[in-house]
């Protein structure tokens, strides 16, 4: 049940962190400011969620990072316009501060943290992608170029964490061995692992090469309908590597 909470916790706080730390691809002098207030309103519901989710009675770093970040997004919410001001900034830097500090927090040891972080990433460049996509909805002659780097973006990191999942794999391969009594048991264990691996990284992957080459010849819509499937996927790719990581301490 522990568990349960900390993934759950993991998956709302990356979200916020994400969408905010990721918010400056797209300038808001060109999206106006009604996309950053989107973005902004998505993080606020997921750190509201996430206070329900793992309630906890009286004050300590955890309880202080997130209401602090939130008062911060409700601020950016309320008061930004369409050009970034130097209260915006400072603002922006103290989501990205504070929410990175909490998703840090969730790491057993700080070595994991980096860990914890690349997943992160991966989420929240995926799905602040999916999110844009539907801007261009809203502003038709917006530049594809934030879209473009954001996939860029898809594509180093996940370089990174397909690198580091499969020294891992090697790593503890005794821990998919037959006969093995470590995890869940031998079937189960490979089951998550052929889950991971497909749905987390090889679909993502092929899905990221169609998004791109849609983007390039501006068939935004089309390349919005990938991303969603590529949100789903990743939100299922990463539960999985989350279990593993707090249940067995596996880098996959």
């Amino acid at each position: 049940m522990e568990n349960i909470k900390t993934i759950a916790e993991f998956f709302l706080v990356s979200l916020a962190w994400c969408l905010t730390l990721f918010s400056p691809l797209a300038s808001c002098e060109l999206t106006g400011n009604g996309f950053i207030k989107l973005i902004s309103n998505v993080a606020i519901g997921a750190i509201i969620v996430s206070f329900i989710s793992s309630f906890q009675t009286g004050l300590n770093w955890v309880l202080f990072l997130k209401l602090a970040a939130l008062l911060a997004l409700i601020a950016i919410s309320i008061f930004h316009r369409d050009q970034k001001t130097m209260g915006m900034w400072t603002l922006y830097l103290l989501i990205v501060i504070f929410l990175g500090a909490r998703l840090v927090l969730l790491a057993p040891h700080l070595s994991d943290a980096l860990f914890l972080l690349s997943s992160s990433l991966l989420l929240g460049v995926i799905t602040y992608s999916m999110l844009l996509g539907h801007w261009y909805l809203v502003v038709p002659k917006l530049s594809e170029r934030p879209l473009l780097k954001a996939a860029l973006l898809t594509w180093m990191i996940l370089a990174g964490k397909m690198t580091g999942s499969f020294y891992s794999t090697y790593k503890h391969y005794d821990f998919f061995e037959s006969q093995t009594t470590l995890g869940s048991g031998y079937a189960f264990n490979w089951l998550l692992l052929t889950m991971r691996f497909s749905f987390g990284y090889l679909v993502i992957l092929g899905m990221s090469l169609f998004n791109w080459k849609l983007v390039r010849i501006r068939s935004i819509q089309s390349s919005t309908g990938i991303l969603y499937a590529m949100t789903f996927f990743i939100f299922i790719g990463e539960l999985i590597s989350t279990y593993l990581f707090f249940s067995y301490g596996l880098y996959i």
